[in-house]
C-alpha cells in the first residue's frame, strides 16, 4: 500500500464514522452549558447575596492589597469556585479521554472490517473498553514528555552562567552561543512536542489493533518511529496538511463574519458548520494514521514501503503442483 492509498483508506474509515463529528459537538456544547450552570450563574448568584463589592475588590486587586482580599470574607467563595474549576477540568479531560478512546476503537474498526456501520451501542463499548488503557497511556507519554521539559528548563541555569563568563572574554563569542542555543532549543521543543503527538498516536493505534498494553504501547511507538523514519515524515505530512486546510476555514469564517447584516445572521450556523468541518479533519487525521501504521505493520492486505507512489504488488506467489506420474507396469508381466 501506499501513501496514497493509506489517505483513500483513512478517508474510508472516516466516511464510515462520520456521526463522530456531531457526538463531539453535541458533547462540546453540553460541556459549555455544564461550565455556566456549575460556575458562572453560580458566581452571579452569589455576588448578588455578598453584593457587587466583590467585583470591586477583584478589579482593583494588585500585589499589594491581595493579602487584605485573601483575608476578607470572598476566600470561602474563591476557594469554591476554584475547587469546582478544577472539578470540571478533570471531568472534561476524563471525558475527552473516553471520546478519543472510543473514536480511535471506532476508526480501528472501520479500517479492518469492511462492512463496518456505526452504531452508538459500538461507540459506547469502544469507549468503555479503551477508556482505562488510552488514561494510563497518555499518562506515561505526558509524563515522559513533562520530564524532559522539565531537564531542559533545568539546563537553562547552567548554560546562563556559561554564557556570562564566557561574555567577560569574548562579546561575539557569547552572543554566539546564546544565538545557537535558543535555535538547538526552538528545534529540541518542536521535534519533542510533534514527536509526543506522533508517540501518542502510533501508540494508541497499537492498542487498538494489537491489543498491547500501555507501556509496552509507550515503548513500542518509540521504537516503530525510530526503526520506521518515513513514519514520522508521514505523520509531519499529514501535519502540515491538518494545519494548512484548518487555516482556510479559518479565513473562510473570518470571511463571512465580515459579511454586513448577512454576516450577523449566519455566522452561528456557520460556526457550528466550521466546527464540525474541524472535528471530521481531527478524526480523518487519526484514521489516516491508523491506516499507515495497519499496513506498515502488515496488518492489512498490503505493506508500505518508502514514499513510493506506485502499486506494489502483494499477491502471492503459488507455485505450480509437482506432479506424480503412476508406476509403470513392469515388462515382463503377462497377461493371464
Amino acid at each position: 500500500m501506499t501513501y496514497k492509498e493509506a489517505f483513500y483508506k483513512g478517508f474510508d474509515a472516516a466516511n464510515k464514522n462520520i456521526m463522530l463529528p456531531l457526538i463531539k459537538i453535541v458533547t462540546a456544547y453540553t460541556l459549555l452549558i455544564g461550565f455556566v450552570t456549575v460556575l458562572i450563574i453560580p458566581v452571579i448568584v452569589a455576588a448578588l447575596v455578598f453584593g457587587m463589592g466583590i467585583f470591586t475588590s477583584l478589579k482593583d486587586l494588585n500585589i499589594n492589597n491581595i493579602g487584605e482580599l485573601l483575608s476578607t470574607k470572598y476566600l470561602l467563595l474563591a476557594g469554591v469556585a476554584a475547587l469546582i474549576v478544577l472539578l470540571y477540568i478533570l471531568l472534561a479531560s476524563l471525558l475527552a479521554l473516553y471520546i478519543y478512546g472510543a473514536e480511535c476503537g471506532m476508526i480501528a474498526r472501520g479500517i479492518k472490517e469492511p462492512g463496518f456501520k456505526f452504531t452508538m451501542k459500538a461507540f459506547f463499548i469502544e469507549g468503555k473498553r479503551f477508556f482505562g488503557p488510552v488514561l494510563w497511556f497518555t499518562s506515561i507519554v505526558w509524563t515522559a514528555a513533562s520530564i524532559i521539559i522539565l531537564l531542559i528548563a533545568a539546563s537553562v541555569f547552567p548554560l546562563r552562567s556559561i554564557i556570562n563568563t564566557v561574555e567577560g572574554a569574548n562579546h561575539s563569542l557569547s552572543t554566539f552561543i546564546t544565538i545557537l542555543s535558543i535555535l538547538a532549543g526552538a528545534v529540541i521543543i518542536l521535534f519533542l512536542s510533534t514527536g509526543t503527538f506522533a508517540v501518542t498516536l502510533y501508540g494508541t493505534a497499537m492498542m487498538v489493533f494489537k491489543g498491547v498494553r500501555p507501556m509496552q504501547a509507550s515503548n513500542d511507538a518509540v521504537r516503530f518511529i525510530f526503526k520506521r523514519p518515513s513514519a514520522f515524515g508521514f505523520y509531519m505530512l499529514c501535519v502540515v496538511i491538518y494545519f494548512a486546510v484548518n487555516i482556510m476555514i479559518v479565513g473562510s469564517y473570518v470571511g463571512v463574519a465580515m459579511i454586513p447584516v448577512i454576516g450577523t445572521v449566519l455566522i452561528l450556523p456557520y460556526q457550528i458548520l466550521v466546527q464540525a468541518v474541524q472535528y471530521y479533519l481531527g478524526i480523518l487525521f487519526i484514521a489516516v494514521l491508523f491506516s499507515y501504521y495497519y499496513s506498515a505493520e502488515g496488518l492489512g492486505e498490503g505493506a508500505i514501503s518508502g514514499m513510493s507512489t506506485t502499486s506494489i504488488d502483494i499477491s502471492p506467489q503459488v507455485s505450480a503442483p509437482e506432479l506424480s506420474l503412476p508406476p509403470q507396469a513392469g515388462l515382463d508381466e503377462g497377461v493371464h
